[in-house]
């Protein structure tokens, strides 16, 4: 088989592909073994009619369709192989150009991405919010394992008083009309925790189970619900019961019963060290992200309108489905911010084109420094989780699908990755708020970019490991037919 590469554009490659004679008819040949079984032909059972007797009941192009498409899917894929610093996205598009005495052309269109041109990424100095384990982290989560563990119960004629659980009913208005969030039923609210606005606890000091109580609040000029900003509001509330706290004491007694340890002492042997190793794992991420970040900072990335707008739906659905985990669409949390689902679109659209940068970054780094995944390290760590669950490798490895052996060998690639970063180069940490050098964008926005970009590279990998990501031979074969199927009319009668 016979190419021509012609670039279009800096997006857009055409690969012309011209098959011979005999290419042509083995390709006839393998469409008739793998179709046969659907043609009826009198006098025989299915799918034992001769070839030849099937064209002369269906037409000399019965089988063309299907041999144009596995001759593209031959000249993909062997072009594809042939030059693997070639990374596709979207479509390929097919077309004939021709078909003369069985020597047949054809044009498939590709839409590529242009070669990143990296910048420095080995001794670099950067700057990152980085933790250190303090005292009074052990202290805190104490506390928060002593309000936990803090019950309440009813108080039969008590008066309200600050530290109390008020158990309300109430219902909120805006000049007379009901509004969307400002109503519930048996609400337990602890008086002085400053969980409501403006002075609405305070306006239920003093009353006792049983009383109603009008409460008239202002919302904040910077409140998040746009249509409530700066309003004025009415709360109708119906106090059902006043409920007195039990705070345990944090001694040994509440370290058995939390942690199932004897002493309190040894409950904050596992805290520090629990909080010790969370501060080690989100530094290290700190360190990655402001290291890649300069890296996408230093580096050249072209990026097509299709590509930044198919991040921009995976940014937009990720939302949506973080929305729906706290059960409201996102069309509802639009309107309750006050702007719509599109504002919301392009508020993300620069996260989103850092995101898939990153994500090319990501990828030109591990051709460039040619990262593998040996089947040794991969299998040790499918062992590894294999054994949490209490199977052998052979038995864990029957269970699982591609996807998930994808994930494990790109989990295992990002690592050696991330690995060689923090290694090659420098970072110190700054204070809140302070920028890593040359970086172009929010210190918040750029770890979230870059941490999100790690996450969408893992679960997009492919194993085993190649020098470039481009489509499988299975995803170029099935993209190829369904182009095909496309030009479907103009194949049958190009005969």
């Amino acid at each position: 088989m016979e190419f021509e590469t012609k670039n279009v554009d800096k997006f857009t490659l055409e690969l012309k592909f011209t098959s011979t004679a005999k290419e042509y008819q083995a390709a006839v040949d393998k469409a008739y073994e793998a179709t046969k079984g659907k043609y009826s032909v009198q006098g025989f059972r299915p799918g034992k009619a001769p070839k030849k007797v099937i064209m002369q009941n269906y037409g000399d192009g019965v089988f063309f369709q299907d041999a144009f498409t596995e001759l593209a899917d031959q000249a993909y894929n062997q072009f594809m192989n042939d030059n693997p610093n070639v990374r596709t996205f979207g479509e390929p598009k097919l077309e004939l150009v021709s078909f003369v005495d069985d020597i047949l052309v054809g044009k498939i269109v590709l839409k590529v991405l242009p070669e990143v041109e990296l910048g420095a990424y080995k001794g670099l100095k950067v700057k990152a919010i980085l933790n250190e384990y303090q005292p009074e982290m052990l202290e805190q989560q104490l506390r928060e394992a002593q309000a936990h563990h803090t019950h309440s119960h009813p108080a039969d004629g008590k008066v309200s008083e600050l530290g109390d659980i008020v158990v309300i009913d109430f219902v909120g208005s805006i000049d007379g009309v009901e509004f969307d969030g400002g109503k519930a039923t048996d609400y337990e609210l602890e008086l002085g925790s400053h969980s409501f606005i403006d002075t609405f606890e305070d306006q239920l000091v003093g009353h006792k189970a049983g009383e109603h109580v009008t409460v008239k609040v202002t919302f904040p000029e910077d409140y998040g619900a746009k249509t409530l900003a700066g309003k004025e509001a009415v709360f109708e509330c119906d106090v059902k019961s006043v409920n007195t706290k039990h705070i345990p004491e944090i001694n040994d007694e509440l370290a058995k019963h939390v942690a199932g340890v004897d002493t309190l002492d040894e409950w904050k042997k596992e805290i520090e060290a629990q909080l010790r190793h969370e501060i080690d794992r989100r530094n290290q991420s700190a360190k990655e992200d402001a290291i890649l970040a300069q890296v996408v900072d230093n580096s050249k990335v072209e990026l097509p309108e299709e590509v930044i707008e198919e991040q921009l739906d995976i940014v937009m659905r990720d939302l949506s489905q973080r929305l729906a985990y706290q059960g409201m669409r996102i069309e509802d949390y639009a309107n309750y911010v006050g702007t719509t689902v599109d504002a919301l679109r392009a508020e993300r659209r620069d996260d989103a084109e850092r995101i898939a940068k990153t994500k090319q970054v990501l990828e030109a780094l591990v051709r460039a420094e040619d990262l593998t995944v040996s089947d040794a390290e991969l299998d040790a760590k499918v062992e590894e989780i294999a054994k949490m669950s209490n199977k052998t490798l052979q038995e864990y490895k029957k269970s699982m699908d591609s996807r998930q052996l994808n994930y494990i060998y790109s989990d295992i690639l990002m690592g050696k990755l991330m690995n060689m970063l923090v290694s090659n180069n420098t970072v110190e940490p700054s204070k809140d708020g302070e920028a890593s050098p040359k970086s172009t964008t929010k210190k918040t926005a750029t770890k979230s970019t870059a941490t999100k970009a790690k996450a969408e590279a893992k679960s997009t990998a492919k194993a085993p490991a190649k020098k470039t990501t481009t489509k499988s031979t299975s995803e170029a074969k099935a993209t190829t037919k369904k182009t095909c199927a496309k030009k479907s009319t103009t194949s049958k009668t190009a005969k």
